[in-house]
C-alpha cells in the first residue's frame, strides 16, 4: 500500500490573500498543488472579508512549472475561507494573476448546510443555479478542513 500524501506546512505568511493571488502547497512526495484566490473580500454571515479560493487538480513537479488556471479543472468546489491556510504555512502566495485574465465563474453558489438553501456570493438566496458551476459550501472553511479535503481528494485518485 502506498503512503498517504499529506500537505506539509512551510513558511508562514502574514499578508491577507487577495483576489488574483496564485498560491501553492507542498505535498509529502515533493510535488506541489496550487490554487488561486478567485474572489476577495466577501461577507458570510457575521464573518467579513472572506475570500473564495479555487484548488486545481493538477500537481506540479516544481513551482516553476506552468500552471493551468482553468476553472473547469478544479479538485474541489470553490471554497470560502480566511487567511488561516497562509498563516499556518500551508499555502504560499507566489505570483499574481492579472484580474482581467482570470478564468473564474461569473457567479459562485454555495449551499448552506444548516438551512439547506443555496446562496450566491452576495448572500442572496437563489432558486436556480447553472449546472455547470460547482456548488460550494456556504460557511467559512478553516485550514484544518481545507487541508483534510485536499488530502482526501488527492489520495482517492
Amino acid at each position: 500500500m502506498a503512503d498517504r500524501l499529506t500537505i506539509i506546512s512551510g513558511e508562514i505568511q502574514r499578508k491577507w490573500p487577495k483576489e488574483g493571488d496564485v498560491f501553492y502547497f507542498r505535498l509529502s512526495d515533493g510535488r506541489f498543488g496550487y490554487g488561486m484566490v478567485a474572489l476577495g473580500n466577501i461577507d458570510v454571515g457575521p464573518f467579513k472579508g472572506a475570500v473564495v479560493i479555487y484548488i486545481y487538480k493538477h500537481l506540479l513537479e516544481s513551482i516553476d512549472a506552468e500552471t493551468n488556471l482553468d476553472k473547469n479543472e478544479l479538485l474541489l468546489p470553490p471554497i470560502i475561507t480566511d487567511a488561516s491556510c497562509w498563516k499556518k504555512g500551508f499555502f504560499t502566495t507566489y505570483k499574481k494573476q492579472n484580474l482581467i485574465d482570470m478564468d473564474v465563474y461569473s457567479c459562485h453558489f454555495f449551499k448552506n448546510p444548516i438551512r439547506n438553501e443555496i446562496y450566491d456570493q452576495h448572500e442572496n438566496i437563489v432558486t436556480f443555479i447553472d449546472g455547470d458551476i460547482p456548488l460550494g459550501r456556504q460557511s467559512i472553511q478553516f485550514y484544518n478542513n481545507i487541508i483534510r479535503s485536499i488530502e482526501n481528494e488527492i489520495n482517492n485518485k
